[in-house]
């Protein structure tokens, strides 16, 4: 009984090693990064993809690379007591076609809360 099953997950070992072998994917990842600081986040992936060019009867490869971008940041107003939380966004787009990018801009009130918390008060005592 052992022996049927060791044979039998080898043929389904071989048989999905081949599969594998044989998949012609039209896109390959080539990098895919995120960094992360106190005020900034930036996601970036690099993609390398097939174009068929059916006027020549060619493939030619294309490089994509696609990304984000985000920061942030808090201003506090002089004039009232309301602290603002400032973001920027930008998604871009680099390929054959040029460099692509999007912004996105906001301005939300932070309510910041002044009291103290409980695991802080029982640190004091």
């Amino acid at each position: 009984m052992i022996r049927a099953t060791t044979i039998s997950l080898c043929i389904w070992l071989v048989f999905i090693c081949f599969l594998i072998q044989q998949n012609h994917a039209a896109t390959k990842v080539l990098y895919h990064f995120h960094i992360r600081d106190k005020h900034n986040t930036r996601n970036e992936t690099g993609v390398l993809r097939q174009n068929n060019d059916e006027a020549k009867g060619t493939e030619s490869p294309e490089l994509i690379i696609t990304g984000t971008r985000t920061s942030s940041f808090t201003v506090p107003d002089q004039h009232s007591n309301i602290t603002w939380a400032y973001q920027e966004t930008a998604v871009y787009t680099a390929d054959n076609n040029g460099y692509h990018v999007k912004y996105n801009f906001s301005i939300k009130p932070v309510i910041i809360d002044t009291r103290l918390d409980a695991k802080t008060l029982k640190t004091l005592g």
